[in-house]
Formats: structure tokens, sequence, C-alpha cells
């Protein structure tokens, strides 16, 4: 009778694939009516759960009969039973009672900096210190200015084969992560040459409880994706805020934030970067329940959020969230999103793999299941990712751009590896697509290498209008493939193909030294066969010409 008094007006969907079904709803909170996101919901009697989003909205993968458990920092947790699936639904959470500081009352006074240093110190009491699996749902975003030009979304295992027994310093480094599925646009924004082809690290060390910096510094790296809170404790204030509850815990809420600095350069003294955060900590086995961390440098900022959800008397990240800001020198100003929603815990009984964090030519080998993205959890979108897709791809579906996107990828990335025969397919696709600047190197060719740096900016102002093409030289493709790696070739807007020495694209163009450089207009024509190089800036003037012209 309870669960039915909670359930009134929502679309609730089901979509059955055999055993499973796909439930849909929305948790708002009980005297406002307001949506409560990044609520934990877990299937009672499973390790299966999900998060409600911005908008409090949730899917659901669920059996014939379940029911849900439904725990929120600052709300009653409730549980939900024999919950309807072909109802409209809305469930209601009642805010639990929130003391300000002024208000709490105890025997002694709370000493803020005190509880953190608990709370790190009994991280190997609270959270998991053997081996277990976390499967998250992964979804990351990028705009430049209000345009949305990127979104990918993939589901990520982890396998932490030492838990939460020690602090590590960079993710990969004890545990190890695999993509099994993936779905993506293609990437429009103006920074696109210096995305990582998937951020899953970065992501993961939003979690203070498992990464942290290894050592005290003399200042606070706005670069780093780590936090310093634990090893440079001294150089914050803390303070305490209140008490608020989570899932029929006591919680203290204590703020920090980092002592003001500046550092001598040579234009005088510039401010360090910034740090304020809120720490959730349970008041009886101080455990982290949620932690929020912003940093600020001038006018780039970046927010990481980690949420922590109590599973068989340990705790475990349920939702990480890092959003960020940066500002080019031209104004222009590029936003990113990126999030880690876990779906499901596996503390035995798992299979094991090894792996890192996969790179472009792994991840567009991966094929696509359209089954597996109906049938588990998934984040729900809200209107804003919708919008993010609009932007995109003009209404194309996310599955459908994907599908795209693979299906190019997958022939650079094959055709790299015939050389000469993947150069002549490329430049027949190119026809009236796009400028072709074709760069010929080797690995050992130094000024060749230091071309390409002044190449990689030169992405920014002409990407998807320019093929920037490098034809290598190099005789081994163990070698070829370690120079992309190690100088960041790799990035989209570089195609590559190794034509090796005895190639006879070289003798055709009379090749008698390198770096050298091609220019081939729009309609597949040679324009100029001994174009500028890229630190040259008559390059630029050449490369206007031809876009001019292939617009006429």
């Amino acid at each position: 009778m309870m669960a039915r008094l909670l359930l009134a007006f929502f679309l609730f969907t089901t979509v059955a694939f055999g055993q499973r079904t796909i439930v849909e709803g929305v948790i708002l909170d009980a005297n406002t009516l307001e949506p409560v996101p990044f609520a934990s919901i877990g299937l009672l009697g499973t390790a299966r759960g999900t998060s409600s989003n911005l908008k409090g909205e949730f899917s659901l993968s669920v059996d014939t009969k379940f029911s849900i458990r439904i725990s929120c920092l600052g709300y009653e947790t409730l549980e939900v039973q024999e919950l309807p699936v072909d109802q409209k639904s809305i469930i209601k959470l009642k805010p639990s009672a929130t003391q300000l500081k002024e208000l709490v009352v105890f025997n002694r006074a709370v000493n803020p900096r005190k509880v953190v240093r608990k709370a790190f110190n009994a991280i190997p009491q609270n959270y998991n210190t053997k081996p277990f699996v976390q499967r998250f749902f992964y979804r990351h975003y990028c705009k430049d200015d209000s345009l949305y030009g990127r979104l990918i979304e993939a589901f990520v295992d982890v396998w932490k084969r030492q838990g939460y027994k020690s602090v590590q310093y960079v993710a990969g480094e004890k545990e190890e992560m695999r993509v099994t599925q993936l779905r993506r646009s293609f990437d429009k924004t103006v920074t696109a040459q210096g995305h990582v082809p998937i951020a899953v690290s970065s992501i993961l060390q939003a979690d203070i409880v498992g990464y942290q910096t290894s050592s005290s510094s003399e200042q606070l790296s706005y670069f780093t994706d780590l936090s310093n809170l634990h090893t440079d404790m001294e150089k914050y204030t803390f303070s305490f805020e209140g008490l608020t509850t989570y899932d029929g815990k006591e919680v203290y809420e204590i703020a920090y934030a980092l002592r003001k600095d500046s550092v001598l350069t040579t234009t005088g003294y510039t401010p360090s970067p910034r740090s304020v955060g809120t720490l959730f900590i349970t008041t009886d086995d101080f455990a982290f329940i949620k932690t929020i961390d912003t940093k600020y440098w001038g006018s780039d900022t970046v927010r990481s959020t980690s949420y922590y959800t109590p599973f068989q008397g340990k705790y475990y990240p349920y939702h990480l969230i890092r959003d960020g800001k940066s500002q080019a020198r031209d104004m222009t100003t590029h936003w990113y999103h990126v999030e880690l929603m876990a779906s499901e815990i596996m503390t035995s009984s798992f299979e094991t793999f090894y792996g890192k964090e996969p790179t472009k030519r792994d991840l567009v080998k991966i094929a696509y299941d359209s089954t597996f993205w109906s049938t588990n959890n998934v984040l729900k979108t809200t209107p804003l990712e919708d919008e993010i897709i609009l932007d995109l791809g003009g209404g194309t579906s996310l599955n459908k751009q994907f599908y795209l996107y693979q299906q190019q990828e997958l022939l650079r990335v094959e055709n790299a590896m015939k050389g000469e025969e993947g150069f002549t397919w490329f430049r027949e696709d190119s026809k009236g697509k796009r400028v072709m600047l074709v760069g010929f190197w080797s690995s050992k060719c130094v000024p060749c290498l230091q071309e390409f740096e002044v190449a990689k900016r030169l992405l920014k102002n002409y990407k998807n209008q320019v093929s920037f093409t490098l034809l290598s030289l190099d005789t081994d493709e163990a070698t070829w493939m370690k120079s992309i790696a190690k100088y960041n070739l790799g990035i989209e807007g570089f195609t590559h193909f190794r034509i090796g020495d005895k190639s006879l694209v070289g003798p055709a163009y009379n090749l008698t030294e390198i770096p050298r450089y091609l220019l081939i207009d729009k309609k597949g024509k040679d324009y100029d066969l001994n174009a500028k190089h890229p630190t040259d800036p008559q390059l630029k003037h050449d490369l206007d010409l031809l876009l001019k012209a292939g617009e006429e």
C-alpha cells in the first residue's frame, strides 16, 4: 500500500528482452516536488543499480519481480516493493532533518580537520581492500561556447586488483580497465586534436578515496587530475558547516579551502591555483559519502564530485562527475563534462581481465551491440543530452552517428596498414570533401617532427576542411607506430600511411629529401608539388586560397 501511495503520474516505459525489463522513473522531493539528482538506486537482492540524472530521472534493468532501494544525501532511504511496471509513476523522497552548525549540540566542539584526517585513516576499514570489479556507464560531452561538438557513451569494466588497500597516484597503476561497448559522435570541437580518445583514467581519479598525490608539494598543480587534500592537508583551512543524513546515518558537512598563495614570475607575483570544496563524512565510522572539489586558475575551472554508497558492508563509488571549462586566447570557451555511473559491483566469482585505457585504434574495433544498449543500465538522458545530439548530428541518433564514425575510422585504420594502396584510396575518398596537405617523413627526421608540432596548431583553424596526411618512409612498422605514440601524432586530423622507402609514391613526385609537402585541391588535383611547410606562414595563405576556390 505504501508503494502505491508513493506512485503518482509519470510515464513508465517497459521494454522486455527475455527475463529483463527496462523501467524508467523520476524521483522528486516530497516537499518541494523538485527533482532529486544523483540518488543511488539499487536493485534489492542483486549487485546492480543506477543513478538518477539532473532531472531526477532514471532507467533500470529489472527482473520480472523486483524491489528497489533509493538512497540520497539529505533524504530518508526508501524501499519500494512490487513496483508495477505498467503505471505512470513518480517516486517521492522525504527530506531528512538538516542541522546548521549553529544548532548542533555536542559534548565538545567538532574539530573539522581532525574529522577529515580520521576519514582518510579509516579508508581501509570503510572501503573494500580485496579485489573487486565495477561496471560503469561512461558519458562524456564537450562544447565550444554554446555549440556542442562531441558526445561519447561507453560501458567500462574496472578491476581493482588490490581494492582500496593502498592509495594510488594514477589510474591503471594497480587496476585493469576495459571498454566493452562504445557509441559516439564525430568530434567537431576546435580542440579535437588535443582530445584523448576516451578519458576513463581522468574521471576515475575524481575518486579521492582511491587516488591522491604521492607527496606534499610546494603549490597546487591545476593540471593534475588528483587531489592533494590528504598529502597537503596543512595548507588547507577546514570549517564545520552542520549535520545531514545518509541512509539513516548522521553525516558531517565540512568545507575546506586552500590557503591563498602566489608565485614569483618574470612579470611579478601571480596568484596560484585555488581549491575549495565540501566533504560529507559519516559521524560513526568516518566514511566519505560525497566529496566536491573545485579548482580555479584564472578563468579556468574544474569541478569534481564523487558519490559513495554502501554494499555488503563496504562503501563504493557509484557516481563520479567532472565538469571543466578553459578559455582560449581568442576568448572562446571550451566546456567538458565526464561522468561514470556504477551499474554493477562484483566482489566474487568475476571474470579477470587485463588492460589499460584503450587507444583510438582499440576503440574503433569494438563491435556495436544494439541489444546490449537496450538491456543494460544507462544513465537516463535529459533534454540537455537530447540538445547535444541535435547539435552534433542534426537529429541523427547517436547509434547512427557512431556507426558512420566507426566505418570511417575503421577504413582509415585498416588502409593505413596497407601503405601505398591506402593512400591511393584515401586520396580518392577525399575528392569533393577536403583539401589535402601531404607530408613525407620518417621517425629519424627531426625537422619533420618539428614541422608536425606547428601542423597541430594549424588543425584548429582548418579542422574538417584540410586533411593533414602523413606518409612515412619507415621500413619497420613497430618503429613507425612507436613514433606516432611518442610524439602524439595519432590525434584526430592527422591521417597516417606507412609507404616505406621502396614505394612508387616517392619517385612519382621526385622525392629526394624530407620533409617534403604536397598540396592537393578539393577536386583531387595536384596544386603544389613543393608546398610550403607548416612553419612557413605562407602555407596558411595557400590553404585559404584553395578553400575559397573550392567554394566557388
